[in-house]
Protein backbone atom coordinates (compact mmCIF):
# COMPACT_ATOMS: atom_id res chain seq x y z
CA UNK A 1 0.00 0.00 0.00
CA UNK A 2 1.33 3.43 -0.94
CA UNK A 3 2.01 6.04 1.71
CA UNK A 4 -0.73 8.69 1.92
CA UNK A 5 -0.04 12.41 1.75
CA UNK A 6 -1.03 12.70 5.41
CA UNK A 7 1.46 9.98 6.36
CA UNK A 8 4.23 11.78 4.44
CA UNK A 9 3.40 15.08 6.14
CA UNK A 10 3.40 13.49 9.60
CA UNK A 11 6.64 11.64 8.94
CA UNK A 12 8.42 14.77 7.76
CA UNK A 13 7.43 16.95 10.70
CA UNK A 14 8.09 14.15 13.20
CA UNK A 15 11.64 13.92 11.82
CA UNK A 16 12.03 17.66 12.52
CA UNK A 17 10.96 17.25 16.15
CA UNK A 18 7.25 18.07 15.94
CA UNK A 19 4.45 15.97 17.40
CA UNK A 20 1.62 14.23 15.57
CA UNK A 21 -0.65 17.01 16.85
CA UNK A 22 1.35 19.58 14.89
CA UNK A 23 1.38 17.31 11.85
CA UNK A 24 -2.36 16.77 11.96
CA UNK A 25 -3.04 20.51 12.18
CA UNK A 26 -0.58 21.03 9.35
CA UNK A 27 -2.40 18.46 7.23
CA UNK A 28 -5.70 20.23 7.90
CA UNK A 29 -4.16 23.58 6.94
CA UNK A 30 -2.88 22.09 3.69
CA UNK A 31 -6.26 20.55 2.86
CA UNK A 32 -8.00 23.87 3.53
CA UNK A 33 -5.48 25.76 1.40
CA UNK A 34 -4.34 29.33 1.73
CA UNK A 35 -7.47 31.26 0.80
CA UNK A 36 -10.82 31.05 2.59
CA UNK A 37 -12.55 32.34 -0.56
CA UNK A 38 -11.50 29.14 -2.32
CA UNK A 39 -13.76 27.23 0.07
CA UNK A 40 -16.77 28.88 -1.58
CA UNK A 41 -18.43 30.72 1.30
CA UNK A 42 -22.05 31.57 0.54
CA UNK A 43 -22.07 34.88 2.42
CA UNK A 44 -19.81 37.48 3.95
CA UNK A 45 -20.66 36.07 7.37
CA UNK A 46 -19.47 32.62 6.29
CA UNK A 47 -16.32 34.15 4.77
CA UNK A 48 -15.61 35.91 8.05
CA UNK A 49 -16.07 32.64 9.93
CA UNK A 50 -13.73 30.75 7.58
CA UNK A 51 -11.17 33.56 7.85
CA UNK A 52 -11.29 33.17 11.63
CA UNK A 53 -10.77 29.42 11.30
CA UNK A 54 -7.74 30.02 9.08
CA UNK A 55 -6.29 32.53 11.56
CA UNK A 56 -6.87 30.19 14.50
CA UNK A 57 -5.33 27.23 12.72
CA UNK A 58 -2.25 29.25 11.79
CA UNK A 59 -1.95 30.59 15.36
CA UNK A 60 -2.14 27.03 16.70
CA UNK A 61 0.61 25.90 14.35
CA UNK A 62 2.79 28.86 15.34
CA UNK A 63 2.31 28.21 19.06
CA UNK A 64 3.09 24.51 18.67
CA UNK A 65 6.18 25.25 16.56
CA UNK A 66 7.49 27.67 19.18
CA UNK A 67 6.74 25.28 22.04
CA UNK A 68 7.89 22.02 20.45
CA UNK A 69 11.07 23.36 18.91
CA UNK A 70 11.83 26.20 21.32
CA UNK A 71 12.08 28.76 18.53
CA UNK A 72 11.24 32.46 18.38
CA UNK A 73 8.03 33.71 16.73
CA UNK A 74 9.69 34.95 13.53
CA UNK A 75 11.47 31.64 12.97
CA UNK A 76 8.27 29.76 13.84
CA UNK A 77 6.39 31.73 11.17
CA UNK A 78 9.03 30.81 8.59
CA UNK A 79 8.89 27.13 9.60
CA UNK A 80 5.08 27.01 9.52
CA UNK A 81 4.89 28.80 6.16
CA UNK A 82 7.37 26.35 4.64
CA UNK A 83 5.58 23.35 6.13
CA UNK A 84 2.19 24.48 4.80
CA UNK A 85 3.66 25.07 1.34
CA UNK A 86 5.39 21.67 1.33
CA UNK A 87 2.28 19.90 2.64
CA UNK A 88 0.19 21.41 -0.14
CA UNK A 89 2.70 20.00 -2.63
CA UNK A 90 2.21 16.55 -1.08
CA UNK A 91 -1.53 16.91 -1.68
CA UNK A 92 -1.04 17.88 -5.33
CA UNK A 93 -2.64 20.58 -7.45
CA UNK A 94 -6.16 19.26 -7.02
CA UNK A 95 -5.85 19.10 -3.23
CA UNK A 96 -6.29 15.34 -3.33
CA UNK A 97 -5.50 14.03 0.09
CA UNK A 98 -5.31 10.45 -1.14
CA UNK A 99 -2.24 8.56 -2.18
CA UNK A 100 1.10 10.32 -2.38
CA UNK A 101 2.38 11.23 -5.77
Amino acid sequence: MAESAKDRILKRVNEEGHTDSYGTLLYLAAVMGLDPIALGPESSVELTAWSGHFDGLRASLLCLAMYERGIEPKKAAEVVNQHVTDAMVYLGPDGNAGEAR
